[in-house]
């Protein structure tokens, strides 16, 4: 009778822990089918197009917005075509200076302090990843930056500095998949 009440109790705390994970995560494919991530909600898409020297670069947002209780994120996920000729995965000098550029000036532009940054390289395309500290180690913002060819990807979540939310970071930029090769 003891095992059986101790059965009854494992499965009902099982349970419990079970209704409590995050299970409505959505599987996103891009419209070029490039690209697939997975997002705790429906990514909303913005295009902008941004004039520079170098000729115009085409930008699609993708952002989700998460409110729930403790738990305050900003997912998003921006992907830049360069113009043919500029900025390439195979110009290894290039994108090492696009990315430190990159890194200090999301470090700059939200105030915080660097906590780590470090190359990560996808599929033999070159990467960035790091963490930013801001509004006095309350937030933070974590990104990853992937040139891919002509075309730059940077996935960020911004958040609440809880447990759940760097959780759900490391969930979110995992997930990130090429679908080029």
């Amino acid at each position: 009778m003891q095992n059986k009440f101790s059965l009854l109790f494992l499965v009902c705390l099982a349970a419990m822990l079970y209704s409590f994970q995050t299970t409505d995560w959505e599987y996103h494919l891009s419209k070029d089918k490039k690209f697939s991530v997975m997002v705790p909600g429906k990514l909303t898409n913005t295009l902008d197009t941004v004039g520079t020297a170098i000729g115009p670069i085409f930008c699609n947002n993708l952002v989700y917005q998460e409110k729930a209780d403790s738990l305050a994120a900003i997912y998003s996920l921006s992907h830049c075509e360069y113009p043919t000729g500029t900025l390439h995965s195979d110009s290894t000098e290039l994108t090492t200076l696009y990315f430190d550029s990159t890194v200090a000036n999301m470090v700059a532009g939200i105030g915080g302090t660097l906590l780590y940054e470090s190359e990560q390289n996808y599929a033999g395309y070159p990467g960035r990843i790091w963490k930013v500290s801001y509004e006095e180690g309350k937030k933070w913002g974590k990104f990853r930056a992937l040139m891919v060819e002509n075309r730059l990807y940077i996935l960020q979540v911004r958040a609440n500095n809880t447990v759940a939310t760097r959780d759900h970071a490391t969930r979110y930029l995992d997930s990130f998949t090429l679908r080029t090769f």
